[in-house]
């Protein structure tokens, strides 16, 4: 896992600016509600740093647990929640034991990739399980795989500017043996620069289909896009429905 210090209170500005610039927010709203209507349910958002998908699904009438592993993170999603019920847990969700259980949990953009080993991503499917109502579902938002299979190896960078005085760069390096995603975001200003990188593992479709049946969890639905496009070999997104078996 990228451990919580990367998103330290030093860098939580620039994580929460590139959150909010690459995080689908009301896209993953929409798309969970196509599977399961948000308004009156129960919401367990994994991953949810500074409350970009939190408040998306919050706005849907949810009521929503946040949880991260990073106190600053948290700070600043209390900050900004204003009347929204969304509540917060400072935590490590592979292991994450809460009381409650919830009509839906999620995992917002690419999260679920940063359990590094499939040992780590099995501990969390498993955590995902303990806290499903029965009849409930999971949501795993995923860039489809392929797009980092595309890279072969070559760092990509791009950079957008923002206003006159401000800008973002984000590198990101994609290992095919490894599967392993290293990506840098940068975000520089006329006279500050900020940085904090995420280390990330990748899983195919059937290798998420696999450790998903080991922790006692099955794939029931996969979409390619937040309109709920079929996934095909050109999706750019894997978006993966889980239920209890």
């Amino acid at each position: 896992m990228s451990e919580p210090t990367v998103y330290d209170a030093a860098a939580i500005d620039a994580y929460n600016l590139i959150s909010s610039m690459l995080s689908p927010g009301a896209g993953l709203a929409a798309w969970v509600s196509s599977h399961r209507p948000l308004a009156g349910r129960t919401v367990l958002d994994l991953g949810a740093g500074t409350g970009v998908s939190s408040f998306a699904i919050a706005d849907a009438g949810a009521q929503v647990v946040a949880v991260d592993a990073s106190r600053p993170s948290l700070d600043l999603l209390e900050s900004r929640r204003g009347e929204r019920k969304v509540d917060t847990v400072e935590a490590d969700f592979r292991d994450l034991q809460l009381d409650s259980a919830f009509d839906v949990v999620t995992m917002s953009k690419n999260t679920f990739f940063l359990a590094q080993s499939h040992d780590e991503k099995i501990e969390l499917l498993r955590a995902i399980g303990r806290h499903l109502k029965p009849g409930g579902a999971a949501f795993l938002d995923c860039t489809d795989p392929v797009e980092y299979l595309r890279a072969d190896g070559t760092a990509h960078t791009v950079t957008y500017p923002l206003g006159r005085d401000r800008m973002v760069t984000i590198t990101q390096n994609a290992d095919r043996a490894t599967q392993a995603i290293m990506s840098i975001f940068m975000v520089q200003g006329a006279s500050t620069l900020t940085s904090f990188h995420e280390m990330a593992t990748w899983a195919s479709l059937p290798e998420i289909r696999l450790l998903a049946r080991i922790a006692g969890l099955e794939v029931t639905a996969v979409d390619g896009s937040y309109a709920g496009d079929p996934y095909t070999a050109r999706s750019r997104e894997m978006l993966v429905v889980l239920e209890a078996k």
